[in-house]
């Protein structure tokens, strides 16, 4: 795994839990030099799974911080957001850093020591397969470890946690059907980055310029490879410049110079390239096609779709 860390801010100077964590040993208030009382613990977070089958908690260690040996029935993921130190798997000692994350699969035997000098902070994220039986298949796919991937940052992990955290710390049905929904989500986009696919089918696209002309940038690549699976959603260049940490102007001078094509060019390839399959595959509508390939109308679409086949939809079904 390539190596690509970035350190998140927060606005926030109180850690905030979920409700149903809040019971077992109390954590200490300790002074820093940003704030006098950011509340930190000096334990780890009881451990409490929800009735949705998710247990969702937020951990700020003090310098102090203390951790025995565990282990748990269910998988947990971990998201350093500040910090260094390592984890003990099973007898093995990882460092681990802001922007890693870390997979524990059930039943492993595990530990985070903190490093004396700079304490964690992370995110974390328990999920009972027994309770949530859809992911029992891609579970075992996940192997233990700290993972570093530039491809991390279109996924937004931080953000996704930080959502399941404030549903699964509210009582009504609907956000707890919510949370796990996110939940599924994240996995589902991590197993996309992280477990290796039978056939690569996703890009289908080739670019006009090789590596070797022009020398790739991480964060670019993951774009690239996130763009390959959701050319559908509503996209701006704006967002796909910040997603891979330029400048709007840079990403579309390095964007074209890596692709051969500006960036609205390449995502209608990949909606027309869908659109294709569909019309050869299905009988659906082209309307119906085109909303789902990511057109906002079908004068967009017919216009796209002439430019990049030579020929309309109607003439391409005969």
């Amino acid at each position: 795994m390539a190596f690509w860390a970035i350190k998140p801010k927060s606005k926030y100077n109180w850690v905030v839990e979920s409700k149903s964590n809040r019971t077992g040993s109390v954590p200490v208030v300790s002074p820093t030099s940003n704030s006098p009382s950011i509340l930190r613990r000096s334990t780890p977070v009881p451990q409490n799974l929800g009735s949705n089958g998710l247990w969702a908690f937020e951990s700020r260690h003090d310098q102090a911080f203390s951790m025995g040996t565990t282990t748990h029935s269910f998988f947990k993921l971990l998201w350093i957001r500040e910090g260094h130190g390592s984890i003990e798997m099973d007898c093995k000692q990882v460092r681990c850093e802001t922007g890693d994350l870390v997979l524990l699969p059930a039943r492993l035997p595990h530990r985070i020591v903190d490093s004396a000098h700079s304490p964690i902070s992370l995110y974390g994220l328990g999920i009972d397969f027994r309770q949530l039986t859809c992911v029992s298949l891609i579970l075992p796919s996940f192997i233990a470890g700290v993972y570093r991937e530039p491809k991390f940052q279109t996924l937004r992990i931080e953000q996704h946690l930080r959502k399941i955290l404030y549903l699964n710390d509210q009582e009504d049905a609907p956000s707890l059907l919510s949370s796990v929904a996110t939940a599924m989500n994240l996995l589902a986009e991590l197993a996309l980055v992280l477990v290796p696919p039978k056939s690569k089918k996703s890009r289908v696209i080739a670019d006009q310029r090789t590596e070797t002309e022009h020398p790739t940038d991480p964060l670019l690549e993951a774009y690239l490879e996130w763009l390959h699976r959701n050319f559908y959603e509503l996209l701006t260049l704006d967002e796909a410049a910040f997603a891979s940490g330029m400048s709007r102007r840079t990403f579309t001078n390095e964007f074209k110079a890596r692709t051969g094509a500006t960036w609205l060019e390449y995502v209608n390839r990949l909606r027309i390239h869908h659109a294709k399959e569909l019309m050869k595959q299905t009988d659906r509508k082209v309307t119906s096609i085109a909303f789902q390939c990511g057109f906002d109308d079908l004068t967009t679409f017919y216009r796209a779709f002439k430019r990049i086949t030579g020929s309309s939809p109607t003439q391409m079904r005969g």
